[in-house]
């Protein structure tokens, strides 16, 4: 206090009436269309993470968050502690709701656009048991993830639900789904608020010193659809913020509130409201985890863990020389199991065997067949490489690789080290001339299909000749093998190649690296399950 200044302490109780806006939210209501919201906001909205229980998807499996209930002022919090529990993993979310609190539903939506969440309307019926529902307790192995599965029929996104699904970045509904607006109400009470103020008196004047409730009664409560402008700029931003055109306010601000519009797909599609008609069936089918690159929700069963591939870095002679290259299926729906071969292409020269032999050394004793086309080459190579082939087990089969991308002899091919090549193998593509029917005869199995082309040009006959016993000991009869030569093979040779002993069975190169072969029980041993890095690499 000044010289000469005079202060005096009071307190004070003091009533106020104020009305206080209190809530913001679009209230469910009566609707006339087949797939009406209930009439009631209903329990707050719940989140789950749900894998799916479709037949057919394991191991890779997609995923999702399930969001069901009312948006209350407390849903982003608890949105916010499963995405932090989440970590990195980015889920679709899939939601149905009678709308509720508008801010709050910003609030979502800001959530999902910053995480680069896709969402959709949809319903997930859990299998075995639901969350919330009594008794239900899951296995320690599942980390708190429900089994169920997704349902467009009966699901809808209705009144303050729209503005958190603005905030996806892919959105989709479908034409089965409910999506409905209307105008935004606002809940208003009254209340009698009692303080409890302490100030003092400087020269005649009164200086607060602190202010304190100490009693609250309502004494009224309305609703109003009156928008201020305050509000409105904030809602017409926040839809700015979201590439949603204005055409979804106009649209809800012309329903009364006591109605719902529900919007036409194409219509959501024109105001940018949907990314696609697509249903909500393209975030979660497990179709997108069949896919060459499965889609990011697509993740391993609990406890399942990617095998390790161990991988040559690829030797491609200029000169026309065989090359020896590891390759990974690149079929769709195989991933992420799918099946690996050894493409082995070319001239059979002299430096073939110490490539093979470091192919070989280099997958870890890993058993991969050989897939094989080639004019021939040096026989005494040939011997020696069949001797290999012989000693590791391998399957042979003549068959020529289609490579996903450039092949590997194509000027500036190449991989990432230690990385396979991607493709597939068909018959018709291979042929094994002369010599090559010596790496053929060295495989564990032995298949030439249809459409490729076999043919033996001996220098001596494998009888009268050296060959003899190397025919022998591949368990190849030498004079069953003279007959062969010359033909083209067919289909309908197989039975003769299979008496000579050529062939162990009938049948193409399918049988060792179609995509369907990693179903199999047991599983075959050049089927590996790869891990997500891999399978971006074929992007």
């Amino acid at each position: 206090m000044g010289k000469g200044s005079r202060a005096v302490w009071q307190e004070l109780v003091l009533s106020f009436a104020l009305a206080i806006v209190v809530a913001l939210s679009f209230p469910a209501s009566a609707e006339a269309a087949k797939h009406k919201p209930p009439d009631n906001d209903g329990p707050p909205m719940r989140f789950a993470v749900v894998r799916s229980a479709s037949p057919g998807c394991e191991p890779l499996c997609p995923e999702w968050i399930s969001a069901e209930g009312t948006i209350t002022r407390s849903t982003p919090a608890e949105f916010k502690k499963l995405l932090k529990k989440l970590g990195d993993k980015r889920l679709p979310v899939i939601v149905t709701s009678p709308g509720g609190h508008v801010e709050a539903a910003w609030e979502l939506g800001r959530m999902l656009r910053a995480r680069k969440l896709d969402i959709g309307v949809g319903l997930t019926r859990f299998v075995e048991c639901a969350p919330g529902q009594k008794g239900c307790k899951l296995d320690p192995a599942r980390k708190g993830i429900y089994s169920g599965a997704l349902y467009a029929a009966g699901a809808y996104c209705a009144s303050a639900c729209s503005m958190m699904f603005a905030g996806g970045v892919r959105r989709h509904v479908g034409q089965w789904a409910y999506m409905g607006v209307h105008q935004v109400t606002s809940y208003v009470t009254q209340q009698k608020i009692t303080y409890r103020e302490t100030y003092r008196i400087v020269n005649g004047k009164k200086k607060g010193i602190k202010r304190k409730v100490v009693g609250r009664k309502t004494v009224g409560s309305y609703t109003t659809t009156k928008m201020g402008k305050a509000f409105k700029s904030k809602m017409l931003a926040y839809l700015k913020e979201m590439g949603v055109k204005q055409a979804m306010f106009d649209a809800g601000q012309s329903t009364p509130a006591a109605d719902m519009r529900q919007l036409a797909l194409v219509e959501m599609l024109d105001m940018n409201l949907v990314t696609s008609m697509d249903a909500t069936d393209a975030l979660v089918s497990i179709e997108i985890c069949k896919r060459a690159v499965p889609a990011g929700n697509c993740t391993l069963a609990p406890g399942v863990k990617p095998q390790p591939g161990t991988y040559p870095n690829p030797v491609v002679p200029e000169d026309g020389g065989m090359w020896f290259v590891v390759v990974r299926s690149g079929e769709a729906g195989c991933e992420p199991t799918c099946p690996e071969w050894i493409s082995a292409e070319g001239d059979i020269d002299a430096k073939a065997l110490p490539r093979l032999e470091a192919t070989l050394k280099a997958l870890g004793g890993r058993k991969l067949p050989l897939v094989v086309s080639s004019r021939g080459g040096d026989v005494d190579t040939s011997m020696a490489m069949g001797k290999m082939i012989r000693k590791h087990g391998l399957d042979v089969a003549v068959g020529g690789t289609i490579f996903g991308g450039c092949r590997p002899r194509d000027e500036g091919c190449k991989v990432p080290a230690k990385s396979p090549f991607f493709g597939n193998a068909v018959s018709y593509e291979g042929l094994c001339l002369s010599d090559c029917t010596l790496l053929l005869a060295a495989g564990k199995t032995r298949l030439v299909g249809y459409g490729a082309r076999l043919g033996w040009y001996p220098r001596a006959k494998p009888s009268t000749s050296v060959l003899a016993s190397y025919l022998d000991e591949m368990g190849v009869r030498a004079q069953s093998f003279d007959d062969v030569a010359p033909i083209k093979v067919v289909y309908t040779d197989q039975t003769r190649l299979k008496a000579a002993g050529l062939l162990t069975r009938n049948g193409s190169v399918d049988l060792l690296i179609d995509g369907s072969v990693c179903r199999l029980i047991p599983i075959p041993a050049n089927c590996r399950l790869a891990s997500q890095g891999e399978f971006a690499r074929k992007q």
